[in-house]
């Protein structure tokens, strides 16, 4: 049978057995399938089938240096393949050529080789599904920083200048790829690279400075400790880096304008230049929005920073507002939509519309005008046909831009609604993509809020199942965001619909998820129990049924005595509710002496909100009603003689007003349980001794707390307190008092 010419060229390169071909056959073919390979997938693919891969692993694995252009020329073919597709990549890394790669990285081998090779590991780490596990293995590490500074040393002497200039800027490319962890972020900065890549950033070529910017803004990234040390450390003239990086974002170039940019975004997110906040806000800002209107990898990347140094800051993301972020965004998004209708090619530019739809969310996450702006511009129904978008990052930000729409109560009942988002987010649940999961069940948590037009209609499609499903997968987020939406959903409800989703959900479900492996799931677990047991003597009832009784106080009392704030917090509005209901209700918190004994211990936690939710239960225990008031006076005394009331003295002058507030509350009562039961003695009347010494009752009941909490932040995740007060009802001021019983709480995602 006639090979082909590829089938020749590929048989040529075989080592080791007498009668093979000279090396300069070899080196020819490698160089014809070179030529015939570059630009063209269909021959890369073919290759990769007739097994060129292997071959070319046995030539770069070969101990004798004496054929380096062989090697390097086999590098060279295996740095085009990895310019392929995403999975010629994989098919390079699967097939173990990484480990030969790093090892042409030998100081001691020819500098030409060590460039090729520096090249094509480049292009294989462009993949975030490449392994970066073995270039942290052996001395590979130690080399690429040494690498690092060959354009400073004089180690290579012979080597030519497209070499020594090349070279550190490929490995901190490397560098900056292969940084995503904590972990592999200290690995990076213990070799030393750091002041390495300071001395590349002051007095490298133009691509290398920008590639030391990468490099820098990997390590800074989501890790204050090494952005407090990268943003200390000095260049050579003695210049802290954030001044001189502000240089470098005026600088001709677009793409230098981005790294620079990028670095000092990580930077000042991290809260280590604060000093330079207004220049950010001046200057970096309106370059990243200008950006926007470029074109090319700029455009592409400029969403995604801009996202990233406005998330979480209201002053940020006004600012960008008013410099016209909004239209642009949505003209890039609008325009890309046009364009894949015309030519029907989805998904050509998924990455710009990823991370304009980020941007969006991100502008829109804590004010309602800036949402109100964002709907205006028209992108709703851009963002809900990117929902069923063939690109699985697209699909989750598309619902992270939901997700920041659906944090104003008004978007609720009307625009969100009107838009159709419901079906589409609720497929979603089906799919099959871990980032896009987290991101539509956080954006459920808002839908299933009690002001939201679409929770009715969202239960009866089936979303508590949903859940109850998803809260056993593996993915710690989603099955937080599932736990999460299920106690959103339960509050303020009524009993029908929280026996009902009980019945779904399974009380031996939430016991599991008390005591799981997560705080933050043991937390809104603790929370969810909360929300049962609010607003009706009934309620607390079913949740005593369905737990047990001695269960749910023998787990809230054990929940008591860990050092950890918010399950602390939670536990202690569990017993909050609880001490709102009947007699019976209350003596069940009052036969638990050790769980009395935690309540005054925490009553000095350093943690007001601790110390806040602490004396609620004691105003509860103490509190006075028609339907309370047979076993009010033995509780009170009870709790006197366990020195609570001394303790309430001692905290009259907390520093906390919300402390200070409430500690008033309860000494009130048990001023006034002591002269009720002083004039009771002497015949005269409850209300009348009470409104002698004090006038009247607090108008505020004490059955609730009154001011919002804070959700477990993950992310990205924020919460407005400043829209929505904790409980069953809307309020437009945090510190709002709501009445009603109970202590309900949701918490928006």
């Amino acid at each position: 049978m006639t090979l082909t010419p590829h089938e020749v060229a590929v048989s040529q390169l075989s080592t080791g057995s007498a009668g093979q071909p000279v090396p300069q056959e070899r080196i020819k073919s490698l160089r014809f399938i070179k030529n015939n390979i570059i630009g063209n997938k269909t021959k890369k693919d073919l290759y990769i089938q007739l097994g060129i891969v292997s071959r070319l692993q046995d030539i770069i694995s070969a101990k004798e240096d004496k054929d380096s252009v062989l090697k390097i020329q086999a590098v060279i073919v295996l740095g085009s393949f990895a310019f392929g597709n995403e999975s010629n990549i994989l098919a390079l890394a699967n097939s173990g050529v990484i480990e030969p790669l790093l090892n042409c990285l030998n100081p001691t081998a020819d500098a030409k080789l060590i460039e090729a090779a520096s090249r094509t590991l480049n292009a294989i780490y462009a993949s975030p599904n490449v392994s970066r596990q073995q270039l942290f293995m052996g001395n590979h590490l130690h080399v690429l920083v040494q690498l690092l500074d060959m354009y400073s040393s004089n180690n290579y002497p012979q080597a030519p200048d497209f070499v020594i200039i090349h070279t550190p800027e490929l490995v901190a490319s490397i560098l900056s790829r292969c940084c995503e962890t904590p972990d592999q972020q200290m690995k990076i900065a213990l070799s030393g690279a750091i002041p390495i890549l300071m001395r590349l950033l002051a007095t490298g070529t133009t691509k290398s400075q920008e590639a030391a910017l990468g490099a820098l803004a990997a390590l800074v990234k989501d890790n204050p400790e090494l952005a407090r040390r990268i943003a200390q450390t000095r260049l050579e003239k003695g210049e802290k880096p954030a001044p001189f990086i502000l240089k470098m974002v005026r600088d001709k170039s677009p793409s230098m304008r981005l790294a620079a940019a990028t670095c000092l975004a990580y930077l000042s997110r991290a809260g280590v230049i604060p000093e330079h906040s207004g220049e950010i806000m001046s200057t970096v800002l309106p370059i990243l929005v200008k950006m926007l209107q470029l074109t090319g990898k700029v455009q592409e990347r400029a969403p995604k920073v801009l996202a990233y140094l406005i998330w979480e800051s209201e002053v940020m993301q006004k600012a960008v507002c008013d410099l016209e972020a909004i239209p642009k965004l949505a003209s890039i998004i609008s325009q890309m939509d046009e364009e894949d209708s015309v030519y029907g090619i989805v998904g050509q530019k998924d990455t710009l519309k990823l991370n304009s739809f980020l941007a969006l969310a991100a502008i829109s996450q804590n004010r309602d005008e800036l949402r109100k702006q964002v709907i205006d511009a028209k992108v709703l129904p851009h963002v809900v046909t990117a929902m069923s978008h063939p690109s699985v990052g697209v699909r989750a930000a598309a619902c992270q831009c939901i997700r920041s729409l659906s944090r104003s109560p008004k978007n609720l009942r009307t625009s969100l609604v009107d838009a159709g988002i419901e079906g589409p987010l609720f497929q979603l649940l089906s799919d099959k993509d871990p980032g896009v999961l987290s991101s539509v069940t956080a954006t459920l948590c808002n839908i299933v809020l009690d002001v939201s037009a679409m929770r009715k209609s969202i239960m009866d499609r089936g979303v508590v199942a949903k859940f109850v499903q998803m809260i056993g997968v593996s993915d710690n987020i989603v099955r937080l965001n599932c736990v999460w939406a299920i106690k959103n959903l339960l509050c303020g409800a009524d009993s029908d619909v929280k026996e009902m989703v009980m019945r779904q959900f399974g009380y031996h479900n939430l016991v599991q998820l008390l005591n799981d492996r997560e705080f933050a799931i043991q937390e809104q677990a603790l929370n969810l129990i909360r929300n049962l047991a609010c607003k009706k003597e009934h309620d607390i009832d079913q949740v005593f049924s369905g737990l047990g009784q001695g269960q749910l106080l023998g787990i809230i009392e054990e929940k008591l005595t860990w050092d950890h704030p918010l399950l602390l917090e939670q536990a202690l509005y569990v017993l909050v509710n609880i001490a709102t209901g009947s007699e019976y209700h209350k003596q069940s918190i009052m036969k638990r002496h050790a769980i009395l004994r935690s309540i005054l211990g925490l009553m000095s936690h350093g943690a007001p909100t601790v110390r806040v939710a602490a004396i609620w239960v004691v105003i509860n225990l103490t509190w006075q009603d028609e339907k309370t008031s047979a076993g009010v006076h033995e509780r009170v005394v009870y709790l006197r003689n366990m020195g609570m009331e001394d303790r309430l003295k001692i905290m009259i002058a907390d520093q906390n007003l919300d402390v200070r507030d409430r500690v008033k509350t309860a000494l009130h009562q048990f001023a006034c349980d002591q002269q009720s039961h002083a004039h009771t003695a002497l015949g005269l009347s409850d209300s009348t001794s009470i409104a002698g010494a004090h006038g009247r009752l607090p108008a505020q009941s004490p059955h609730r707390q009154a001011r919002s909490n804070d959700p477990q932040e993950g992310v990205a995740m924020v919460t407005d307190s400043n829209l929505f007060s904790s409980g069953d009802a809307v309020a437009t001021d945090a510190a709002q008092a709501i009445t009603g019983s109970g202590a309900a709480n949701h918490e928006r995602r």
